[in-house]
């Protein structure tokens, strides 16, 4: 009998630091040992920026966001690419995982940008695209053993903009995330903590509800608080769209966010 090898599928989700909105593009180089599922092929490729799908809410191919498209891009798209197909998070974050765990991985992308936390909630096309997009990668990824299902979740910024408080995006955070395990299998939910993005007491409201769900329930992971630290830190951060990382700033919360969900699965 021919023993499969295993890999870990790795669903990153969130808005637009997720989604990737970086000053420039990464080396794309595919990151050994990690595949990405792409819906519209229902396929696994090597994986390598631009991560992630544009896919319309009919399920079709959408277009790669630029700065022409404004509004119009939002209205017509689920999930998105990196913009400008510049860089994302992910290739540092599986590149990190799997030297880590020995194990490949089959990466996910399911990220929006301006989207706040209902638009992730069940029963959203959000939420059933997600699901779409797993049950295709866990078809694709037949040929391995799957050995855990895992999220990397960033986002937050869109719910301190439109104020939401500190209690109600805790409970919506969590409805989302046990929908996830219950009805989709999802083993850890891993938090990258958001940074500030208003300037003001809106952002404690998401930040301090991550750091609460991430203490009071064992589903839920705290990957990283860096990007707080990395807001005040220019090297790190897009000169063009303020609040959003750079290439550089992607490539650190990408792999301390994989030090962090490997060591916890020892």
């Amino acid at each position: 009998m021919m023993i499969k090898k295993k890999a870990d599928i790795i669903i990153f989700s969130g808005q637009s630091n997720m989604q990737g909105q970086a000053e420039g593009p990464s080396d794309h180089l595919p990151v050994g040992h990690a595949y990405e599922y792409k819906y519209l092929s229902d396929s696994l490729v090597p994986l390598a920026d631009p991560a992630g799908e544009d896919i319309t809410y009919e399920g079709g191919e959408g277009e790669q966001y630029q700065d022409c498209m404004g509004g119009n891009w939002h209205v017509k798209h689920v999930f998105g690419s990196a913009a400008y197909g510049y860089a994302t998070l992910v290739p540092s974050f599986c590149r990190t995982y799997t030297g880590l765990t020995g194990k490949d991985v089959i990466a996910v992308s399911a990220a929006k940008g301006a989207t706040t936390i209902d638009y992730w909630m069940p029963g959203t096309p959000a939420f059933r695209f997600i699901a779409e997009k797993l049950e295709g990668a866990r078809r694709a990824s037949s040929d391995y053993e799957i050995t855990g299902t895992y999220v990397v979740w960033l986002q937050g910024e869109s719910d301190a903009i439109e104020s939401t408080g500190r209690e109600e995006y805790r409970q919506k955070l969590a409805v989302f995330g046990h929908a996830l395990r219950d009805t989709l299998g999802v083993d850890r939910f891993g938090v990258i903590r958001c940074g500030y993005f208003t300037g003001d007491a809106r952002d404690l409201q998401i930040i301090g509800a991550q750091d609460d769900i991430c203490k009071e329930d064992p589903f839920f992971l705290m990957l990283t608080e860096q990007m707080t630290t990395l807001n005040g830190m220019p090297e790190y951060m897009n000169p063009f769209a303020a609040g959003h990382l750079n290439t550089r700033g992607l490539d650190r919360i990408g792999h301390v966010s994989a030090v962090t969900l490997a060591e916890s699965l020892k």
